[in-house]
């Protein structure tokens, strides 16, 4: 009874260990399927987020896929299709299928992405680009301001899905279910693509009730059930994985050995009562008896002693009993000396070695366990979290790899002394359940990487500049600082020696004496002068230490170097306030008078003069009192920087008072150059000024004494220039005076001209005349130039040159300019009438014209209509300053000119600005070829070259190019053969009056 009791324990208890191996694995199965199939959709969500972020997706969307998507998808084998959706949910961009009247608004994966701004799943559904069964998932694309103009959607077969799932090597029977928020399959073991979309209650599992360990029914066989979330999007929709493990043969086989165990058994009794009732009479009991001696010592470890039994079968049973015992103690000696062995090797070795199973039991432990300053285990069965801690060991579970692949990552244990951190190696063992877990310690590594990433990041971030160098100074690396003070590249220096700073300051015994300090003590410190790589000399404190290898030998040098630029600069700053005006940083009164003592005692002779201009603005006051004080001091700085770029042979230039300046020039050698020099500030001054948003005009009287006629010294000097300033205010101002009488002529004829420009005006003694444009290919004119002339009547004819910029600063190019539109309309009235009909003539259109109010340039659209004429038939030549005047009314009505149709042509372009971003901008139709760079073309010069460039570069902006001042055949060769469209100039004709160009244009007709 007993027995039978035990037999029957044994069977129920075999039945519960099958069922609870059963339970572990579909765990163990199914969080490592999860693990699996959580990392496909972590790298499809990334891969989607990527094509998202591509600026070829950015907004607006094109409807094109860009060349490289097909490629891209090459590379996610998994990802069976692309696509990029507008807000509408229409296609853009399909990489696989059909486009057309496919509209993804009603997927509820897509309205999830654009509503949550995020990575979207979707749902079991049948894909209508494709055609075939799928899920697709979705991110929005956002703009900046994250606001959704689209999504990207990647597609996912079901097939593919499945065929992955195959690949996980589950074990026989087993079945695995992956299913949508909605429980529809969309993935399963064995594969059976009848299933897909149906819910996953055909497999008796249900949805509603979470299955861990559950026991199901499927097909009349009992499986272990167990189910998990393995991704979760923003709105709660989820992908489920199921794992079922049928346990009826574990229940068979333990029913199986439960009947063999009886049936031996029982055969056993029948056997010893057999045997009993033969030989009990044989004395058996005692051979026994020694045969369980000898056992007992076999089972302690030692070879039993001989002895004979009465029997010769038991003779023969324990002849063969002491071989087996022989063999046997042979045996387990050589598996403990091979253990002992590979114990002692992994021992030696740096490692920890776990071998586990599935459940994370532990078969064999050795290494540096000491490392993870684990306690002696006394129990026989040890488990991964007597060990670890219950977190890590679930961690390494979670990562056990499929069968014959290996699985890295890392693992930091903490303890009460220190932190470590063990790279982790997971094997598995081929047609097993086993695993090998290697911890390898790399806490010393970490940091070390540690500490050289804090050494280099010291290093590169370092404000001082540092270089090694071989011990001859070859330069072997540098920091960023070093490049940043010297303005070297890295690249420029490597391989050089540090002579490369050298700026020639120092004598070549202080570097001799440098280099000896450092061969005999290995360190040098001190300041040295030396050269960037443009030229500027900096000082510096420099220390050179020496690194010595093993044998005491130099090896690398270290140059540690400080900019002491700045501290030199506040040396002398404080002489420089002391000598320089605050505001325009200008020589003030202290520093001009210092600097006239020492021109005049060198250049104080009359072949030498030295001349002074004294220049003071005139109604300053009225800017302080209308802009404040603030703007007038930004007006002085202007000034100052104006006059000085703008002057030629000026010596210095330095501010003594609120609104006074003194011009020095030493290289004026007569009286002509001086007035022009004068003339010259005038001009600059004459200029608007723009300070922010105001336009500002401003004059200037000058006053102009020469040394040593006028003075020999610089009070005198300043004395006289002050005395003839005045007498320029009282000349009317916005001139210059000298410190003689001569000067009331000549402020008496500018006076006499602006009154004639007015009195011209009135008296109607400005007419057009006209020059040619030649087609440079053809030979044809169908364009011309009108250009003003001043016909005075005792004068004769008068250039522009003398009276356009006096007509300008007086604002008398406002009527100049609206005579010479009206009259050239008149004129093309007739050329297109009598000559051809899409003639078309160029005026100049002065920048004053575009700044002031009343100039009348806006009613020229309404004049051109009148006249009957197209805008196209009027050409408007600009200068290349206006196109970059920040002035809102002239922009303004250059951009309505060129949108009225009217077009513009680029004057003089070369001998402004020429800003290519500007020229890009504005939306011109020609550019001119300024006469200066014509005049001396020849072949192979750089003339020519400088004219094929503007050229070149006018075609790539889609712009005609006319050359201005050809007067040679050879010019004309020349710019045909770079490729200019047209040409004027004095080969072709002079600027004619009206009917004499009519009759040029005739004659050229007729000759044609």
């Amino acid at each position: 009874m007993p027995g039978i009791v035990v037999m029957l324990f044994s069977l129920w208890h075999a039945k519960e260990t099958a069922l609870q191996e059963s339970r572990f694995q579909a765990l163990a199965i199914a969080e490592q399927l999860a693990t699996q199939q959580t990392e496909i959709l972590n790298e499809i969500e990334i891969f989607t987020t990527q094509l998202a972020s591509l600026k070829d997706f950015s907004s607006p969307l094109i409807s094109e896929c860009p060349y490289y998507l097909t490629k891209v998808q090459a590379l996610k084998p998994e990802i069976a299709n692309i696509g990029i959706t507008n807000l509408k949910g229409d296609p853009q961009c399909l990489l696989k299928g059909v486009k057309e009247e496919i509209n993804i608004a009603d997927r509820e994966y897509f309205q999830n992405a654009l509503e949550t701004k995020n990575f979207a799943i979707g749902f079991f559904q049948k894909d209508r680009s494709l055609d075939t069964l799928t899920v697709n998932f979705a991110y929005p694309l956002l703009d900046d301001k994250q606001t959704p103009y689209g999504a990207v959607v990647t597609v996912i077969t079901l097939d593919w899905w499945s065929q992955k799932l195959a690949n996980f090597h589950l074990p026989p029977n087993a079945i695995a279910v992956i299913t949508d928020s909605h429980g529809r399959i969309i993935a399963n073991y064995p594969n059976d693509p009848s299933l897909f979309g149906a819910n996953v209650s055909h497999y008796g599992f249900s949805i509603e009730q979470p299955a861990v360990n559950n026991i199901v029914d499927f097909k009349g066989v009992n499986h272990v059930l167990h189910s998990q979330v393995m991704y979760q999007d923003e709105v709660k929709n989820t992908l489920n994985v199921y794992v079922a493990i049928p346990f009826n043969n574990a229940i068979k086989e333990a029913n199986h050995l439960f009947l063999n165990t009886i049936f031996a058994f029982i055969f056993m009794i029948f056997i010893l009562c057999i045997f009993a009732h033969i030989r009990l009479k044989q004395s058996v009991l005692t051979p026994i008896a020694r045969l369980t001696t000898a056992i007992k010592e076999l089972a302690s470890g030692q070879l039993p002693k001989q002895f004979s039994l009465n029997s010769p079968e038991l003779n023969t049973l324990y002849t063969h009993f002491e071989e087996m015992a022989q063999t046997r103690l042979n045996a387990e000696a050589n598996v403990k000396r091979q253990h002992d062995e590979l114990s002692s090797l992994l021992n030696a070795l740096p490692d920890i070695y776990i071998r586990v199973n599935v459940h994370g039991e532990v078969l064999n432990l050795g290494g540096q366990i000491s490392q993870l300053n684990t306690p002696v285990f006394t129990r026989s069965k040890l488990h991964l979290r007597d060990i670890l801690d219950e977190e890590k060991s679930k961690q390494l579970l979670k990562n056990l790899p499929a069968k014959n692949e290996t699985t890295y990552f890392e693992l930091t244990e903490n303890n009460t002394t220190a932190e470590h951190i063990f790279a982790v190696r997971i094997s598995a063992k081929q047609n097993s359940n086993e695993y090998t877990i290697v911890l390898q310690d790399i806490s010393e590594q970490k940091q070390a990487a540690k500490a050289s990433h804090l050494a280099s990041l010291v290093y590169s971030n370092s404000s001082e500049g540092m270089a090694i160098t071989d011990p001859n100074g070859m330069i072997l690396d540098v920091n960023p600082a070093f490049c940043k003070v010297t303005e070297y590249s890295k690249e420029e220096v490597l391989g050089k020696t540090t002579a490369i700073l050298s700026s020639g300051k120092h004598t070549k015994a202080f570097y001799q004496a440098m280099w000896q300090e450092i061969q005999e003590t290995g360190r040098w410190q001190g300041e040295v002068v030396n050269r960037r790589k443009h030229g500027e000399l900096f000082t510096e404190w420099l220390t050179i230490d020496t690194v010595y290898d093993e044998y005491h030998q130099p090896q690398r040098r270290v140059a540690i170097f400080t900019d002491l630029t700045e501290k030199k600069a506040a040396d002398d700053l404080i002489w420089h306030q002391t000598h320089f005006d605050h505001l325009t940083n200008l020589p003030n009164r202290i520093e001009l008078k210092e600097r006239l003592n020492l021109r005049l005692s060198t250049h104080c002779n009359p072949t030498e003069p030295l001349v002074l201009m004294l220049l003071d603005l005139d109604h300053f006051k009225d800017i302080n009192d209308t802009l404040g004080h603030y703007y007038g001091d930004e007006l002085l700085k202007l000034i100052a920087t104006r006059l000085q770029y703008a002057i030629a042979d000026l010596d210095f230039i330095a501010r003594i008072g609120g609104d006074e300046f003194v011009m020095v020039h030493t290289k004026l050698v007569s009286d002509a150059h001086i007035k022009k020099v004068a003339n010259d500030v005038l001009k600059a001054m004459s200029k608007p000024f723009h300070l922010e948003n105001e336009e500002v005009y401003i004059a200037a009287s000058i006053g102009i004494a020469i040394a040593p006629t006028d003075g020999d010294t610089s009070e005198l000097l300043l004395k006289a220039a002050d005395q003839a300033m005045y007498q320029a205010k009282q000349n009317g101002r916005n001139c210059f005076a000298f410190f003689n009488l001569n000067l009331r002529e000549q402020a008496q004829a500018r006076m006499n001209l602006l009154k004639n420009i007015r009195r011209g005006i009135e008296k109607q003694q400005f007419d057009l005349y006209y020059q040619p444009i030649v087609d440079l290919d053809s030979g044809t004119i169908h364009k011309a130039e009108a250009l003003i002339r001043w016909l005075h009547p005792r004068q004769g004819i008068i250039s522009p040159a003398q009276f356009i910029p006096l007509a300008e600063e007086s604002r008398y190019i406002n009527p100049l300019g609206q005579f010479v539109f009206t009259r050239a309309l008149q004129t093309l009235n007739i050329l297109r009438e009598k000559i051809d009909p899409n003639f078309q003539l160029s005026i100049n259109v002065s920048p004053v014209q575009f700044s002031c109010l009343d100039s009348g340039i806006d009613q020229w659209p309404a004049l051109l209509e009148a006249a009957n004429l197209p805008p196209s038939a009027i050409v408007a030549e600009i200068t290349e300053g206006l196109m970059i005047t920040p002035e809102h009314l002239t922009q303004q009505r250059l951009k309505s000119l060129v949108r009225s149709g009217m077009e513009l042509a680029l004057d003089d372009f070369g001998t402004g600005y020429s800003s290519l971003a500007y020229l890009q901008q504005m939306d011109a139709d020609y550019l001119k070829i300024d006469k200066c760079f014509v005049d001396n073309i020849h072949a192979n010069n750089q003339e020519l070259a400088l004219c094929k460039a503007i050229i070149t570069m006018a075609h790539q902006f889609g712009l005609k190019v006319i050359a201005e001042g050809i007067e040679t055949t050879e010019q004309r060769h020349l710019l045909m053969e770079l490729g200019c469209d047209y040409g004027q100039g004095y080969l072709f004709s002079k600027p004619l009056p009206e009917p004499e160009f009519i009759a040029l244009l005739n004659n050229s007709k007729t000759n044609d």
